[in-house]
């Protein structure tokens, strides 16, 4: 295991955290497809995409830098870039519930999951110090 400093350990935690955060948006996004109670699916959907490019930034600014002897966190972190291009499958279909629904559900939301269950295995020990 890396020694990471108490600031960089922070910045892992919160890392960690937006996962879980993003997460849980997908689960309120999923369920106002059919739950009509949930009526900010779409106000969550764009606060997941602001939290994809925090992801993004700190990818590169933070994390890849305190791992860069870690080469399987390293290519997790450069797998990203699939749960990103599965989001741009939505492009131009916001407008269509049906499509932003099937994209949401089969594609987008499982790319994200699988990739932070991947990510989670490398951070959980530095998180759960």
């Amino acid at each position: 295991m890396i020694q990471l400093t108490p600031e960089q350990l922070t910045v892992v935690r919160q890392y960690a955290a937006l996962l879980d955060t993003i997460e849980e948006g997908f689960h309120y996004v999923i369920e106002s497809f059919t739950n009509y109670e949930r009526t900010q699916g779409d106000v969550v959907l764009a606060d997941i995409f602001t939290a994809f490019g925090q992801i993004d930034r700190a990818n590169e600014r933070s994390l890849a830098h305190f791992f860069a002897d870690d080469v399987a966190l390293l290519n997790d972190i450069q797998r990203f870039s699939s749960v990103v291009e599965e989001a741009w499958k939505l492009d131009g279909k916001l407008h269509d519930p049906n499509e932003k629904q099937k994209i949401i559900e089969k594609h987008v939301a499982p790319a994200f999951e699988a990739w932070k269950v991947s990510m989670m295995q490398h951070l959980r020990p530095y998180v759960e110090q």
